[in-house]
């Protein structure tokens, strides 16, 4: 191996851009966290959004979140499929 290939300093550099991309992947991930938090839930049945009137629950089924008054939900669905 040259003697020249050798260069001072370079250690330092790979460090700093190391932690340099650390941190942009943290931002990142912090931003996609906040995002997914701010989500609004919709039902897996009927696709209406979660609000103090149509609060969800567990689907029976376990396949996501459904609208907590089932005869309601039922209702829409039918109305939207029309």
């Amino acid at each position: 191996m040259p003697a020249h290939d050798f260069q001072p300093g370079r250690e330092m550099s790979n460090e700093v851009d190391a932690k340099t991309a650390r941190e942009r992947a943290k931002a990142i991930a912090e931003q996609r966290r906040a995002e997914r938090r701010n989500r609004k839930r919709k039902c897996v049945v009927c696709g209406v959004e979660e609000s103090d009137k149509t609060p969800l629950t567990a689907h029976p089924e376990g396949i996501g979140p459904a609208c907590k008054d089932e005869v309601t939900c039922q209702g829409r669905r039918a109305s939207m499929g029309r």
